[in-house]
């Protein structure tokens, strides 16, 4: 059990800022390192999620590790339990006094600390180079005997990293423990991670298509529905294939509905931060009105059964409608084939008409390499999503969608060098010279129209955006920004909080267009915190350091601002330098930023 110390009474003081930070906690550390250890998030509680581990040992590893990276990035102080035994899973519950237990012994951790009940450390004692502490026994709520409990090392609640035991690993036989039997193994460690937000839904999903309900006779929820549907994809799940196989098809589901008209549909970032929850939990996250989860039951070509469930307002059975359908398997052949097919379907039943043209079918192994480079990306890993590219880029030779993003790479518009901004994006629009007008493509070359000074074209392929990608939240999101440069700030303001529908999940770069915009409009103090905001998701991100840098010394904190500069790649820089990467063709927002830059310590004329 992983639980938020203090969060009650931080979600009294500050209930919106709280709830960001276990949002990009959960996003950035939780959910990864459960991942990354074979651990499965099964069910959200509260202010916690459960999950499941293969082994102690798995578990064990994966508290020790989120524990030792939130003291490194102070992340919110948490609380791990970890016990031992079978429980029982039915109806998206979980069930079993191992839970219970695992539950008390959160509540005995320390926090930043991880505490074990007896049968699990039973397990990993010699097997693992930690040191535990004995805490003795202690009575446990509803349980009759008492538990003995022991602690994961001090050190997690001081020290960056791991100390590890003096002692050389033993390789023991583990003593014989009730719920290790392979047949019940994944059932044996329980471990919930409360500010993660999410479960795993789309497991249980899986395991319980038997009784899932049928579609009824009457109508389905989604032509009683009026308006312009919230829709989320989550990440599909697989019988076979594995999983990265079935994420990856659930995102170019979500590509392919990117042209779409008449529907929202919620941007791969943010659907992956609700993998596993419950369609309930996932719309609460997502703001969806409607939930789409995907389930390959076999290979590919026996294709994918959609599950399409209304969780908002008229979730309910009303007017003779229903609100959670079925749409059987069809045969598929390829990825790129069966995304185009599942989002034609998608479309349908919302009576939406499929947008055109359909994208290119591209080789299943093409189509992986490139989910693989993306996903690399997110994780910082930028050697590895290179590598991914190039393998993506041999296998689809002249593949425009990997041209495109090797050319947005190069512009690295979140933490390139601000300085070199201008230049980058030239070379990067130049490298996608050629390439049909796709929502990447339009978006280089508005950037590097808008660098060269030429804000009536940087304008119009602002509208071609609009039009073209409606549902692309980096899309409509560049859109933003650039209206933002032209000094159409109302208008900005307008198309952000479309991209905020399409990406609820907080973003780097949607927090540093939200600061521009609040500094442009005079508010400082909103200014700073949504840079702040930024920063805490992606430190590195240049553009919202300079806007925090501006916005600090607006509001006099000359020395916060200061420190902030000092952090810009290249520092110490000019204004003029620090300016580089916001090419403003509007004066106002831009002698605002100067002189914030020049109130900080910069050197040179405001």
């Amino acid at each position: 059990m992983l639980d938020v110390a203090g969060f009650s009474r931080m979600m009294a003081e500050d209930e919106a800022g709280t709830l960001n930070q276990v949002l990009a906690q959960q996003q950035s550390l939780i959910t990864p390192a459960i991942r990354s250890h074979g651990g499965r998030i099964i069910k959200l509680m509260g202010d916690g999620v459960l999950a499941l581990f293969p082994s102690v040992i798995s578990a064990v590893e994966a508290a020790a590790h989120i524990q030792a990276d939130a003291a490194r990035t102070r992340h919110l102080r948490l609380r791990i339990g970890i016990n031992l035994g079978e429980v029982l899973i039915a109806q998206g519950d979980v069930f079993g006094d191992e839970v219970n237990i695992a539950a008390r012994l959160e509540n005995l951790a320390r926090p930043g600390g991880v505490a074990l009940s007896a049968s699990a450390y039973d397990q990993v004692r010699n097997r693992i180079p930690y040191d535990f502490e004995d805490f003795g026994q202690h009575e446990v709520k509803n349980i009759p005997d008492p538990v003995q409990v022991y602690f994961l090392g001090d050190e997690l609640t001081s020290l960056p990293s791991l100390r590890r035991s003096s002692q050389p690993p033993k390789v023991t036989k583990p003593a014989p423990s009730r719920g290790t039997r392979p047949a019940v193994l994944l059932l044996a460690v329980c471990l919930a991670a409360a500010a993660a937000g999410v479960g795993l839904w789309g497991w249980h999903y899986a395991a319980r298509q038997s009784t899932a309900a049928a579609p009824g006779p009457g109508r389905p929820a989604a032509a009683a529905f009026e308006g312009s549907p919230v829709i989320a994809v989550l990440p599909f799940t697989a019988a076979e294939l594995p999983p990265e196989t079935a994420a990856a098809l659930s995102e170019e589901v979500i590509r392919s509905l990117a042209a779409a008209s008449g529907v929202r549909i919620i941007a791969p970032a943010s659907a992956r931060a609700a993998a596993g929850l419950l369609p309930e939990e996932a719309a609460a996250l997502l703001g969806a009105d409607f939930v789409v989860a995907g389930h390959l039951p076999g290979p590919l070509q026996q294709g994918v059964r959609l599950d399409i469930l209304q969780t908002g307002p008229g979730g309910g059975s009303q007017g003779g409608a229903e609100p959670h359908s079925i749409l059987p398997p069809q045969p598929q052949e390829t990825l790129s084939g069966a995304a185009a097919g599942l989002a034609d379907r998608i479309l349908r039943y919302f009576g939406k008409p499929p947008p055109e043209p359909a994208r290119p079918e591209i080789g299943d192994g093409a189509v992986l390499q490139l989910s693989a480079a993306r996903s690399l990306m997110a994780q910082g890993n930028r050697n590895g999503a290179q590598a991914a590219l190039r393998r993506a880029q041999k296998l689809a030779p002249g593949w425009p969608e990997a041209q495109a993003l090797a050319a947005w790479w190069e512009l690295d518009l979140v933490t390139g060098p601000v300085a070199g901004l201008p230049g980058r994006a030239a070379q990067a629009a130049e490298m996608a010279e050629g390439l049909p007008p796709q929502p990447l493509v339009l978006q280089l070359r508005a950037l590097a129209a808008q660098f060269g000074g030429r804000a009536a074209e940087a304008q119009q392929l602002a509208g071609a955006l609009a039009s073209a990608a409606p549902n692309d939240a980096p899309a409509q999101l560049m859109r933003a920004w650039l209206l933002h440069l032209a000094g159409q700030g109302g208008a900005a303001e307008q198309v952000l909080a479309h991209v905020r529908v399409l990406e609820p999940v907080p973003q780097p770069m949607v927090l540093t267009v939200q600061s521009a915009l609040h500094l442009a409009a005079g508010r400082e103090a909103e200014a700073a915190a949504a840079a702040a905001e930024a920063l805490a998701l992606e430190p590195g991100a240049q553009l919202a350091l300079v806007l925090h840098c501006a916005s600090l010394a607006a509001l006099g904190d000359f020395d916060a601002a200061a420190a902030a500069c000092a952090r810009l790649d290249g520092a110490p820089l000019t204004v003029d330098q620090a300016a580089a990467g916001f090419p403003y063709s509007a004066s106002a927002p831009l002698r605002g930023l100067r002189t914030g830059l020049s109130l900080a310590g910069l050197a040179g004329r405001p």
